[in-house]
């Protein structure tokens, strides 16, 4: 019940991965402003198509509300419910750098000119408005309820805004649109430590409360699963209407997509499902690593960092299957 109950002194740590992951966490803090966009201004008015135009507003009609519901739910689901200190530390760090990513996207659709209206666009599409559903979805009044609010919060950070990173990136790699490229590498780099907070605090939470891993659990992460990937295919059908886009087809993201859903459940202790086993998008290494040469999937060095600290950004190649559907892995 340790994770559910108050500290009553600030050490000995019960839970010290919690502790490591909130200083990696602050040690990558940005604020929007430091995102230089003066560049992208230009691109916008003079290199981009109307096509890529309206691509870029379908997709950033969606990303600061999500960021938006990701941070209500830590501030409403979890933070209240965990109440260790050094749990509820990192929830709280997580929980603020989900304002400073609502501020940045924001600050982008700002500086592209793009009306305060837009912020609310989303609910006219079925496919956006489903979305944030989805991510709203849980119940926290019991043990299991609240290990799927965990498992969900993987998908959510970990699923659901990925199709976006992606979709915006790819401009980057042809000199366009740079500085939002660089809000979402930054962003990237935050939500991979929250993801892997949060699924190694269900792995926690499944430990101290064994009687909650059965097969309807792990039935229910997986639909969960299925319906994120869903919803995906259609956000990202959605997106694609104003025709094609240079360097990313409609079905690499899809691709992608599931490639990335079976690392979830990877890190949730699940098998995987979707058979999407190596990134079909090889060219985010080279965009996500910059200067810095290192594999942004690979556990190495990332390049922004106020001290310079050395981190786990992503998965293995073979990552251990462990816990519910695996042979349990260390802590």
């Amino acid at each position: 019940m340790a994770l559910l109950d108050f500290s009553k002194t600030y050490k000995p740590f019960l839970y010290p991965w919690a502790v490591e992951l909130t200083t990696k966490h602050e040690e990558i803090h940005w604020v929007e402003d430091e995102a230089e966009l003066s560049e992208d201004i230009q691109d916008w008015r003079t290199k981009l198509s109307e096509e890529e135009k309206e691509f870029i507003t379908q997709v950033l009609r969606l990303f600061t509300q999500s960021d938006v519901q990701v941070g209500e739910n830590y501030h409403e689901l979890l933070i209240p419910k965990f109440k260790n200190n050094e749990v509820r530390n990192m929830l709280s760090s997580f929980a603020n750098r989900e304002g400073v990513h609502q501020r940045a996207y924001a600050l982008l659709n700002d500086t592209l000119g793009l009306p305060d209206e837009e912020h609310s666009a989303f609910m006219e599409y079925k496919e956006m408005a489903d979305k944030i559903d989805f991510m709203k979805e849980g119940d926290i009044n019991s043990h299991t309820g609240l290990a799927l609010v965990l498992a969900q919060s993987v998908f959510n950070e970990g699923m659901s805004l990925f199709a976006s990173f992606v979709m915006l990136l790819n401009f980057q790699r042809f000199g366009k649109m740079k500085g939002m490229g660089t809000i979402v590498e930054w962003s990237i780099r935050d939500e991979t430590l929250h993801v892997q907070g949060n699924a190694k605090l269900f792995r926690e939470f499944c430990e101290e409360h064994p009687r909650i891993v059965n097969d309807e659990l792990k039935s229910k992460i997986y639909q969960m699963a299925k319906n994120a990937v869903k919803l995906e295919d259609r956000f990202i059908k959605l997106a694609y209407k104003s025709g094609d886009i240079e360097g990313l087809s409609e079905e690499d993201v899809k691709q992608y997509i599931r490639h990335i859903a079976d690392r979830r459940l990877l890190q949730l202790g699940m098998k995987p499902k979707f058979g999407v086993k190596d990134n079909p998008l090889p060219w985010l290494d080279w965009v996500l690593n910059g200067a810095s040469h290192d594999n942004f999937f690979e556990k190495r060095v990332t390049e922004y960092s106020v001290n310079g600290m050395e981190g786990e950004w992503g998965w293995d190649d073979e990552p251990e299957v462990c816990g519910l559907d695996g042979q349990g892995c260390a802590a």
